[in-house]
């Protein structure tokens, strides 16, 4: 085996021109495999984290005026993940005041919060730490909060409002602000119900259930959810064909590899076959020098992806998710394949006529 080992870096080193292009063709597989699937999952985190935000399975209700009550109804329905106001929000000076119902606080995995407390965005409060107090105006009287979490706001919608966010409980937004009714109402859907068969169903309960003079309708359909769920598989079906792509290039080059040295070195084979050598060893040659050059252009391949990705990912605002054994199960699927498909070429060297090729040459 020694033997073989040595005389396969020989063929392949004795002629890196050869090698180069199939060793490019696997190095550009490999990295475009790593790219596409890190800056694939990176962009499919990104929205589902951020247009989801802006998209869920949502409805707005308006029609007439809001309290808690209604809120307290709706968490009752069973296909009803959370409700809110909207429009329980004020502005004081730099800061927006925001109001939400225990049961949005709970889904949106915030912590629950009683009075005096608040959730402020640690990108508008970075030196504040969970535990410590903030004191705001509100009016002409100072209002102290004991920050219970901080978060990382992601909704693109309430990045591009102008104001430092800080979220406390609906309880103690009516309480001071004196604002106890409210002109939308929010309702956010299970994702896995259909929002066209389940909106009339959920108008009429409501509106039975709040037994007042005015009903409800509907001001807004989840219409972007649905754009977003496009949205989202049209991603995934990108990024399943980059992998698909990538797989062929690298394992084609592999294939190409082992082809082009039998085609081109006739002659060698027929002197290692004059000489006695085994026609299973000289396979296994051909085999090595390919798995030679496929490891050689994995590694490359695999620190230029990685270089790329993270590059790249700063110039398109993706910040790249890498999935190690996923990545490395493909690069190994891909060595293993081309070597299976380079199998095929080595089958020419049975029909090789050793005499006919030393008469030739």
């Amino acid at each position: 085996m020694k033997f073989l080992f040595w005389l396969s870096f020989k063929l392949l080193f004795g002629n890196i021109k050869r090698a180069l292009l199939p060793y490019i063709g696997i190095t550009v597989g490999v990295a475009a495999l790593i790219v596409a699937l890190a800056l694939g999952a990176g962009g499919e985190r990104l929205i589902t984290n951020n247009l989801m935000a802006i998209g869920d399975n949502r409805i707005v209700l308006g029609g007439d005026s809001f309290d808690q009550r209604d809120i307290r109804l709706l968490d009752n329905y069973p296909f009803v993940e959370y409700s809110f106001f909207p429009d329980a929000r004020v502005v004081k000076g730099e800061n927006i005041f925001i109001g939400y119902p225990k049961r949005a606080l709970q889904k949106l995995k915030f912590p629950k919060l009683r009075n005096g407390e608040a959730i402020v965005d640690i990108n508008q409060f970075s030196r504040v730490k969970e535990g410590e107090t903030l004191s705001f105006y509100i009016g002409n009287r100072m209002e102290n909060f004991r920050v219970a979490k901080l978060y990382v706001e992601e909704n693109p919608f309430e990045l591009t409002k102008q104001g430092n966010r800080i979220i406390i409980s609906q309880d103690y937004f009516s309480e001071i602000f004196n604002r106890y009714r409210y002109n939308e109402l929010v309702i956010s859907l299970d994702k896995s119900e259909d929002s066209e068969v389940l909106i009339p169903i959920l108008l009429k309960k409501f509106n039975n259930d709040r037994i007042s003079y005015k009903e409800v309708k509907i001001l807004e359909k989840p219409e972007v959810y649905k754009k977003v769920v496009k949205i989202q598989k049209i991603v995934k079906n990108t990024l399943y064909i980059l992998v698909v792509v990538s797989f062929i290039l690298s394992g084609v080059g592999i294939m190409t590899l082992i082809n082009g040295n039998i085609q081109a070195r006739t002659m060698h084979i027929g002197v290692f076959r004059a000489i006695g050598i085994p026609k299973n060893s000289i396979v296994k040659v051909f085999l090595i020098e390919g798995i030679i050059i496929s490891f050689l252009g994995m590694i490359s391949g695999g620190v230029i992806g990685i270089l790329i990705t993270i590059l790249g990912g700063k110039l398109i605002f993706i910040p790249p998710v890498f999935k190690i054994e996923k990545i490395v199960f493909l690069i190994l699927m891909i060595l293993i394949t081309g070597i299976i498909v380079g199998i095929l070429p080595t089958k020419r060297i049975d029909k090789i006529n050793v005499v006919d090729i030393l008469r030739k040459n």
